[in-house]
């Protein structure tokens, strides 16, 4: 943890000091990677990324007041004028990681992770909310950068600090090839560890869905023994597993539609060996919900502890109501009363283009999901705008491709038709490559709902700003439900922006 000096993290690294003794005994308090924002007392970590290369701007760090650099030994054997406050290392992205590693062995406070392929981001901010306050800080994942890079800068961001450390991290921790997640959980070593939606994702690296959820289960099977794992058993992925449920583990559960267990977990929550929330949805409207939760908990002196307590979710769709149970179990695991969670989940704000809920001009409401997509997130979205407090509004559906799907990618696109046809009194403005599969197939096929009227269908190319379809719906916009989604790739965000503008000028 911070601080260090730059002789504990050369030794950290395993690298020699080549400067002076007193370079050595430099005191640092943070790192940074982004030589605009480095200050005095930071060192800098030169990262080589797909379109920047952080060894292009060491001079300015060092300028700005970055006592030294982390480098590549193969750049700084081309400027060896930089040898006296460089550390050298093979892999910059590595040595942050092995740094991260460092750092974790250190905490004086628990890690809680946060895993699966969809919802993690806005579950991680859930978590935070409702574990923060002014007197127990926590700290988390910064927006979604939840991969090798993303990790290591989590878990060694500034406020790790041994003089005042936080209460809590809670870390986002995210997949895109094979073995990926081991890697992490050696690092991250949770306490513990949840896991959100197992459906397709990122299968130009992970293979298949089977592989991918194989690979997102590593997380609770190589989690440390000591790890508490919360189990969302609405999952049907992790509900064909829970034979793998142990004592000291955390079930999450619908009170409508509880799974059968298996025997032996069966026993174990009888004998109070397994924690439980359970919740059941009260009130499901358009964009937000209410949940009544019950908490059941086995304490050490042998007691039992449970409390209710209703909850207002004001975000769209029972997946987001399931994603706050998981939250909201992993908070309880902490020992917060349900006092200090409703009070703490009172200034709960959803991420930006996560199930965002804006009301326009003219009557128009926007959901903006665009930052990311895969076909589980897609179908969610279809279910939240099929809600019957929008039975009789007209629906504009933007919708760009899922990226990173392999070579499945044309099969889950063209899953989707299934529930866009049952989308009635709407307009599906389909956007990129992908979507054009899913236009020639709903064109061929479903000429009857085309023909009926009560389904418009439209196509762009990726090449072409997806805000060109804000005025192809001018007559038809006003009063409507918009959503947009795609992955990020696709940057969708450019017709929300319209959209949003289009608003303010509306007087």
């Amino acid at each position: 943890m911070w601080p260090k000096t730059i002789s504990d993290i050369a030794r950290i690294l395993n690298v020699p000091v080549h400067g002076s003794t007193p370079l050595g005994a430099t005191g640092i308090n943070s790192l940074s990677t982004d030589s605009r924002k480095v200050a005095a007392g930071e060192i800098f970590v030169a990262i080589r990324g797909e379109s920047h290369d952080g060894h292009e701007y060491v001079r300015m760090a060092l300028e700005k007041g970055a006592p030294a650099a982390i480098v590549e030994a193969g750049w700084l054997s081309k400027n060896p004028e930089f040898s006296d406050r460089c550390l050298a290392v093979s892999d910059t992205t590595q040595a942050l990681r092995v740094l991260g590693h460092a750092f974790r062995r250190e905490f004086s406070f628990p890690v809680l992770a946060v895993g699966g392929s969809n919802g993690k981001t806005t579950t991680k901010e859930m978590l935070a909310c409702l574990l923060n306050s002014e007197n127990n800080p926590v700290t988390r994942t910064h927006k979604s950068e939840n991969g090798f890079l993303g990790l290591a800068m989590t878990l060694t961001q500034k406020a790790h600090n041994r003089n005042k450390p936080p209460h809590a991290l809670v870390a986002e921790i995210g997949i895109d090839d094979v073995g990926a997640m081991s890697e992490h959980v050696n690092i991250a070593r949770p306490d513990v560890a949840m896991l959100t939606a197992l459906g397709p994702e990122h299968l130009a690296g992970l293979g298949s869905w089977e592989k991918a959820v194989s690979e997102e289960l590593v997380l609770f099977r190589n989690a440390p023994s000591e790890c508490r794992r919360v189990w969302q058993l609405c999952e049907p992925k992790l509900a064909e597993v829970s034979n793998e449920i142990r004592a000291g583990d955390v079930i999450v559960h619908n009170k409508a539609d509880f799974p059968d267990l298996d025997q032996r977990v069966s026993r174990l929550v009888a004998e109070g060996k397994i924690s439980k929330l359970e919740f059941e949805i009260c009130e499901m409207k358009a964009t937000c919900s209410v949940m009544n939760a019950h908490w059941s908990t086995k304490e050490s002196n042998g007691g039992v502890s449970e409390w209710r307590a209703d909850f207002k979710i004001p975000m769209p769709g029972i997946h987001n109501a399931q994603n706050f149970a998981l939250a909201l179990a992993a908070a309880a695991l902490t020992g917060r009363t349900h006092n200090e969670l409703q009070s703490a989940w009172r200034t709960f704000t959803p991420p930006e283009m996560r199930s965002r809920v804006v009301e326009l001009k003219k009557g128009v409401t926007l959901l903006d999901d665009c930052y990311n997509a895969s076909p589980a997130s897609m179908n969610a979205a279809f279910d939240a705008l099929m809600s019957a407090e929008w039975k009789a509004r007209h629906k504009i559906l933007i919708l760009g491709d899922m990226l990173d799907l392999g070579g499945e990618s044309k099969s889950w696109h063209l899953n989707l038709i299934e529930k866009l046809i049952k989308i009635e009194n709407s307009d599906l403005c389909l956007f990129g490559t992908a979507m054009y599969d899913v236009y020639i197939e709903i064109k061929t096929n479903y000429s009857r709902e085309l023909q009926s009227g009560k389904i418009r269908m439209t196509h762009a190319g990726s090449e072409t700003d997806p805000a060109q379809f804000l005025s192809e719906l001018s007559e038809r916009i006003a009063g409507s439900v918009v959503l947009v989604k795609g992955s990020r790739g696709m940057d969708l965000g450019r017709f929300v922006r319209s959209c949003e503008a289009w608003s303010a000028a509306q007087g």
